[in-house]
């Protein structure tokens, strides 16, 4: 008797749909819920705890309160972890999705199975990510950082409490985390349940079906346009926009407004957003934001308040172009706001006396941001602290106090901008890996002025700059700071400045060497005793171009035979008694260093020597004029076009004959 067949399981469409409708959603709400929550107590905060909720889309909470209690112990802010994990996070849940849709259809197991493999997976490379990242944050620290040494081993918990010098931390799942994996668990059933079938002939129906979901999702995607017309509120239509949206937004709107979805505001001509003297006009809290053409004005004055025309607090990859912020104590404030762009806008303060002036620009814990083309005026400082990887370009600031104050921040560099009539035209502290090239350091005048100040900095490479007009061209106090490292001045102009270079007695290990000192009062000087001998003035058989050296270019090879010796006696006893310094360049101060050198018996110690001074100036154009020689790439593509004519018309004027 031949053996029955097994009877067949029947597939129960019901059970199968309601696994995936469930799965689905849990799935989707765990997108938009934090998945791991940080609780953190600090005798800096007292009976406030400090809540940070972590998602595979970003970190969120007080996120600014942590990081800076981090920053003593040397922990690097939390945005700059997990970065290839976050942008990862779209394409796995959108894998999951698919998976679980197709795994029901799918006859073999293994297949099904590979369907439900990213719903599995999700929350388990998050959690083993997490606790990797963790791991890494707490003991891969700053070893500079005040209190490092009061760390030795972080043992971090995924869940549970540890201690972290005097911050104590709870770590617990939070509820997006159990709904993925409640999504997991059921997409495992749906592993081992029998498949769906589709009748024959429907497979052509159902994938004009997907087809047309698919393009409805994409239609829903496009980014929609929304007119904002004067009078209307902007608050109203951004709680009406979904992200990606455009704002086009004409006339005054009186309100200040806050953005929290990703979308763009476009100013149309004359469109200003007044803040009516109150508050902060316009805050950004999402990331992605981009403001384009809006005139934004009348922020409030309140110091403890930070008031600004636009503050972007905890939002990264924000975009502000061709922006004018006018009447505003603080014109543009981004707090932990990496990767930030602010170009080609306009920025004035208030309109009260400078000691009661907020920042033009501040960025503070903010890396990788562009600041390109704006103008800053009447504005008390552009701040840079605590934000590396930063590209200062093509910006003008005058009237303020320091048109750069910039403090712990390394690997930034700055690019042909201005600063003018300053109280200090830049002030680069406590950082390292700084480049300064082709800037302009103009007419920074007082008695404690100075075009660039730079103190307790390594590896800063200052080249073709312009020094013009300053009570101090360049200011040197301990830089370079460490052994090893590295202070290379070369090719910068040095023009009419009553101290071209001030050096402090500590100040060892800087190389000077292709520069052009033009007629300052004092070339070089050094505050207090002590000569600038430490330093080197000449490389490669190089040295710096002096107005008041005496040239012998015996060969031609444009360095004197002559080393320079900076020696005057009038100005080691302007050193010593400043108010002699009034008489600097005249006829007295001339005669005492005559008779100093007639009589060597009153000669003061050399202060420099150059072993190879230069016979002519090493000044190409910027450095000489402040511009750069108009590109030859035009009129060549001109001249070309106009060969390629003329030779075409002349053979078609010979075919024709």
């Amino acid at each position: 008797m031949a053996p029955q067949a097994r009877p067949e399981h029947a597939p129960d469409a019901v059970a199968s749909g309601t696994l995936v409708a469930v799965a689905l959603l849990a799935l989707a709400l765990s997108w938009f819920l934090p998945w791991w929550e940080m609780q953190a107590r600090a005798p800096q905060y007292g009976q406030r705890t400090l809540v940070v909720e972590v998602s595979p889309r970003g970190i969120k909470g007080d996120v600014f309160e942590v990081d800076t209690l981090g920053h003593y112990v040397g922990i690097r802010k939390m945005e700059t972890f997990a970065q290839l994990e976050r942008s990862l996070a779209p394409f796995g849940m959108v894998a999951a999705f698919i998976g679980l849709i197709l795994a029901p259809w799918l006859r073999r197991r293994s297949l099904r199975i590979l369907g439900a493999l990213p719903a599995l997976l999700l929350p388990v490379l998050f959690m083993a990510d997490l606790d990797l990242t963790m791991a890494r944050a707490a003991n891969d620290r700053d070893p500079h950082a005040a209190l490092n040494l009061v760390l030795s081993h972080v043992d971090t918990k995924l869940f549970g409490e540890y201690v972290v010098a005097q911050f104590k931390v709870t770590a617990k799942p939070g509820v997006g985390l159990w709904l993925a994996g409640l999504a997991a668990l059921l997409s495992l059933g749906l592993a081992f349940a029998v498949p769906m079938r589709l009748p024959r002939g429907r497979w052509r129906t159902a994938s004009k079906a997907a087809m047309a979901m698919f393009l409805l999702f994409c239609a829903a995607g496009q980014a929609a346009e929304l007119k904002v017309g004067p009078g209307e509120s902007i608050s109203a239509a951004l709680s009406a926009a979904e992200p990606h949206d455009a704002l086009l937004v004409s006339g005054l709107h009186r309100e200040r407004v806050a953005v929290r979805k990703p979308v763009r505001i476009v100013g149309q001509h004359g469109a200003v957003l007044d803040g009516g003297g109150e508050g902060t006009v316009l805050r950004i809290e999402a990331s992605g934001v981009e403001i384009i053409g809006l005139e934004v004005r009348g922020s409030g004055d309140v110091y403890s308040r930070d008031d600004a025309g636009i503050r972007i607090e905890r939002a990264s990859d924000v975009r502000l172009s061709e922006v004018r912020v006018v009447d505003s104590l603080f014109g543009v404030f981004a707090a932990q706001a990496d990767r930030c762009a602010i170009e080609r806008s306009v920025i004035v303060g208030k309109d009260v006396p400078a000691d009661r002036r907020g920042d033009g620009i501040r960025l503070w814990y903010s890396s990788g941001c562009v600041l390109r083309g704006n103008i800053l005026e009447r504005s008390r400082d552009l701040v840079i602290w605590y934000s590396s990887g930063t590209s200062v370009e093509e910006n003008v600031v005058r009237n303020s106090r320091y048109g750069l104050h910039y403090m712990y921040s390394s690997d930034n560099a700055f690019r042909r901008n201005r600063f003018e009539d300053n109280e200090v035209g830049a002030a680069i502290m406590y950082s390292k890996r700084i480049r300064l090239e082709e800037n302009a350091f103009s007419f920074s005048t007082g008695p404690s002025a100075d075009g660039l100040l730079l103190k307790d900095a390594d590896d800063v490479f200052i080249e073709r700059n312009r020094f013009i007009g300053n009570s101090i061209g360049l200011f040197v106090d301990g830089a370079p700071q460490s052994r090893g490292g590295r202070l290379d001045v070369t090719r910068n102009l040095f023009a009419r400045n009553d101290v071209g270079v001030m050096l402090q007695p500590s100040t060892a290990g800087g190389r000077f060497f292709e520069n052009a000192f033009i007629g300052n009062r004092a070339q070089v000087q050094m505050q207090g005793t002590g000569t600038a001998e430490r330093n080197t003035w000449a490389v490669g058989g190089r040295g710096n171009y002096w107005s008041d050296a005496i040239i012998y270019d015996r060969d031609a090879r444009g360095v004197s035979a002559l080393p320079y010796k900076l020696e005057s006696t009038y100005e080691s006893l302007a050193a010593r008694r400043p108010v002699l310094a009034f008489f600097s360049g005249t006829p007295a101060a001339e005669a005492i260093d005559l008779a100093a050198r007639l009589f060597p018996v009153f000669a003061p110690r050399t202060q420099l020597t150059d072993p190879a001074p230069l016979a002519r100036p090493p000044l190409d154009d910027w450095t000489a004029t402040g511009e750069s020689r108009a590109s030859l790439a035009l009129p060549a593509v001109g001249a070309l076009l106009l060969l390629t004519s003329g030779g075409i018309a002349l053979i078609s004027r010979r075919a024709v004959a």
